[in-house]
């Protein structure tokens, strides 16, 4: 672990995601973990419970966090407090980032957000904890008048950790289950670099029909040492349904498919999902590998091991958790993806750039020229670092006990919308985004400034942030979701980046969002 430790203001959640960004490693945020967790800001946490609670649950989350997979891990001014946590770090690369009292105080100004303001004796804090800070740590880089992306490669270099190399890879950390999702072009073309086949082992691809040409880049070389047999299901979101699913149990089972076999899904998200079901549930599960072929399914539907086949009551109903063994996410796919399924994918980028990375939102209204030709580097920067942001929200709550929920957000708006209109899925969660910023402002969460930054970064991609729709029927949509417990919940932001958080919402703020968002 490359662990990043220092006083309030140095820098750690700016400096953290560069660093992992550059190595191709998660980036956990201590602070942000127990904020999606207990669905409240640490200052709220203060206030609530006291200050004990608080680092209770600090030591907790920093437990989790050192036993997990690789990361770089940024702690909470405090955290060195915790003995313990003092001594797990001897394990591990602490890197100390410097500031100066007289900077901390500049670039922390007023927050209010921070509670350890109001002790008494703010410099006396700050020499006690940077003495513990110079103590744990192997390495202390200075970060007075230096930009964060300087201070990232001082940190690499401390760490005496090499940069990713030009064929980007993203891990999902799960302990014995980790597997990578690897980003980039052409790399369809060598599938036997990941795709595991015991000897005597076949492959079942799994795609749709119209598919089939443009899946032989992969099938054609994995035929050179393999059996691989095809099955296609019809396009369409009605093909991800227990009749669906059953039609390719009955493929696999009349061909013999077998545990030693693997399954590869070819497609976008209705054959990742459609696939994953069906992998996870034969002989009680098969090895599965995801060839995501949408913009959807790169950043979201193939990453993660969520699974599902919907009912005629709803969206994802039965499913299952059933991870893959690799992730191949070739952009040189979605040269030919027509432009509204590419900007309908795009949502799912916009939305990992609200609830985790404001630059990526950012990027795609910048870049939107250069997405639309289809520019090699920026698809692979944009899927990179989408899948970084799930791939690290994935590895902290793979079950989605809690903050893997914050992957929801406008989603529970959307799949409503999504089941009572024609929209496209993308479509659906973009509006279903712009409801829930409005939630959010009127719940007073979101300034005025942060809705609009919603409605200008998705009105710039193309996407819907208004529809005509029945009021009534999506209300009645919303009370079957499989999120509602005990009333209606939504994933709402604080602020543009993060943190989201899950929070009850009465019928009449409902009404009130959906309204906002009717055309």
């Amino acid at each position: 672990m490359i662990v990043l430790v220092g006083f309030m203001g140095a820098g750690k959640s700016t400096v953290g995601p560069l660093v992992a960004e550059s190595l191709g490693l998660p980036f956990v945020d201590i602070d942000r973990t127990i904020e999606a967790a207990e669905g409240a800001s640490v200052a709220e946490i203060f206030t609530r419970a006291g200050e004990a609670t608080f680092r209770a649950l600090e030591s907790a989350a920093v437990e989790r966090a050192l036993d997990g997979p690789r990361a770089v891990i940024a702690l909470g001014g405090g955290a060195l407090g915790d003995p313990a946590t003092c001594v797990a770090l001897e394990w591990h690369t602490v890197v100390h980032l410097g500031v100066s009292y007289p900077e901390a105080m500049r670039r922390i100004g007023s927050d209010a957000g921070r509670p350890m303001l109001a002790v008494a004796d703010p410099r006396a804090l700050y020499d006690a904890r940077t003495s513990t800070y110079q103590r744990v740590a192997r390495h202390t880089v200075p970060t007075d008048g230096r930009s964060p992306a300087e201070v990232a490669a001082a940190v690499i270099e401390a760490a005496g950790t090499r940069v990713v190399p030009s064929e980007p890879t993203v891990e999902v950390g799960l302990g014995t289950r980790s597997y990578k999702v690897h980003v980039g072009a052409d790399l369809a073309r060598s599938p036997a670099r990941f795709v595991p086949v015991p000897p005597g082992g076949k492959v079942f691809l799994i795609t749709h029909p119209s598919l089939v040409d443009a899946a032989k880049v992969v099938i054609d070389p994995l035929s050179e040492s393999t059996a691989v047999h095809v099955l296609t299901v019809p396009e369409g979101e009605s093909s991800k349904s227990m009749i669906g699913a059953a039609a390719l149990l009955e493929d696999l089972a009349a061909k013999g498919a077998g545990r030693r076999d693997v399954v590869v899904s070819f497609g976008g998200g209705v054959v990742s999902d459609l696939a994953g079901f069906v992998a996870s549930t034969y002989h009680r599960g098969m090895a599965l590998v995801h060839v995501p072929t949408s913009l959807l399914a790169q950043v979201d539907a193939a990453i993660g091991g969520k699974t599902a086949v919907n009912l005629p009551q709803g969206k994802n109903l039965v499913g299952t958790f059933h991870q893959p063994l690799a992730v191949i996410c070739d952009v040189t796919f979605l040269r030919s993806l027509p432009d509204d399924e590419l900007r309908a994918g795009l949502a799912e980028v916009i939305k990992a750039g609200l609830i985790a990375d404001e630059r990526l939102a950012e990027l795609v209204a910048e870049r939107i020229g250069d997405i639309f030709t289809r520019d090699d580097d920026v698809l692979i920067e944009i899927v990179r670092r989408s899948a970084g942001i799930k791939a690290g929200i994935v590895a902290a709550d793979e079950r989605e006990a809690g903050p893997r929920e914050v992957l929801n957000y406008g989603h529970t708006f959307g799949h409503a919308l999504e089941h009572t209109t024609s929209l496209r899925h993308g479509e659906a969660v973009a509006i279903g985004m712009m409801a829930a910023a409005h939630l959010a402002h009127d719940l007073g969460l979101l300034d005025d400034a942060a809705v609009e930054f919603h409605r200008r970064v998705l009105g710039t991609a193309g996407l819907p942030t208004a529809a005509v729709f029945d009021l009534d029927e999506a209300m009645d949509v919303l009370g079957r979701d499989k999120k509602h417990r005990e009333g209606l919940r939504f994933v709402v932001l604080d602020a543009i980046g993060g943190p989201a958080r899950v929070v009850p919402a009465d019928r009449d703020q409902t009404v009130v969002a959906f309204r906002k968002v009717s055309a």
